[in-house]
């Protein structure tokens, strides 16, 4: 029923789509196009017949072809869909890992700054040096005068 109706339509969509269109020159050789004559006498006068080029089957078939089109496209929107999933986990993630790292960075520069203020704040001793220490050291060993004879 339904594509009796479709035919139905169609056919008498012909008629509107098979008019005569009349095209003429006017005197100043300007072209123009009407479904009625001019006022005016025309230079020369032409009637053009539009017939429907349409195509019950071809235009089934661009459906169809339509339809492929629009699954295939559908199939590759999920597709891309999925990717973009995937990487935005992996983005979430990398970042994840690298806020880890900063915050044990952070945490190891805050224990060496404990250690070294430690450091500082334990007593220390103070050594005296001997007067030997503070004597420059020569460059020959004073053990070869006693190998000298």
């Amino acid at each position: 029923m339904r594509s009796f109706a479709t035919l139905v339509l169609l056919l008498a969509c012909t008629n509107s789509f098979s008019d005569i269109i009349q095209k003429w020159t006017d005197g100043s050789g300007q072209i123009h196009y009407g479904d009625r004559p001019p006022t005016a006498p025309p230079h020369q006068l032409e009637q053009l017949e539009i017939k429907n080029s349409f195509d019950p089957m071809a235009y089934e078939q661009a459906l169809i072809r339509n339809s492929a089109l629009e699954a295939k496209v559908k199939e590759i929107e999920a597709r891309e869909k999925a990717k973009l999933k995937k990487a935005e986990k992996r983005l979430d993630e990398y970042f994840r890992d690298l806020d880890r790292k900063d915050k044990d960075l952070e945490r190891a520069k805050a224990s060496k700054r404990k250690s070294r203020e430690s450091e500082r704040n334990r007593p220390s001793i103070k050594l005296k040096r001997s007067k030997k220490s503070t004597e420059p050291i020569s460059s020959t060993p004073s053990f070869r005068s006693s190998y000298q004879r």
